[in-house]
């Protein structure tokens, strides 16, 4: 397992987005999560449809992530429907 330095965290619940400056990665913060990160650029490939793209953004559904395990990826913002998901910095 990689040790990841965590300086700040800010908790995102149901219902909320926003974005989170400097934040280097994401993570799910409880065992029923939805809604999507929008990443700066463009993924290379499309996982099994996990991950959708528009011409300058790439999207990843919160559903798809592993709880309470730190997913590094530059984040443009955060959207939760249901749950709570994490963007850290």
């Amino acid at each position: 397992m990689v040790n990841y330095k965590i300086f700040n965290a800010k908790e995102y619940t149901a219902g909320q987005s926003g974005s989170f400056e400097r934040a280097w990665g994401v993570m799910r913060g409880s065992a029923i999560c939805s809604g999507s990160v929008t990443l700066e650029g463009n993924a290379v490939n499309n996982y099994s449809g996990t991950i959708a793209q528009d011409s300058n953004h790439s999207t990843i559904k919160l559903e798809h992530l592993i709880q309470g395990e730190p997913i590094p990826m530059y984040v443009r913002s955060i959207t939760v429907t249901t749950g709570s998901a994490y963007l850290l910095a």
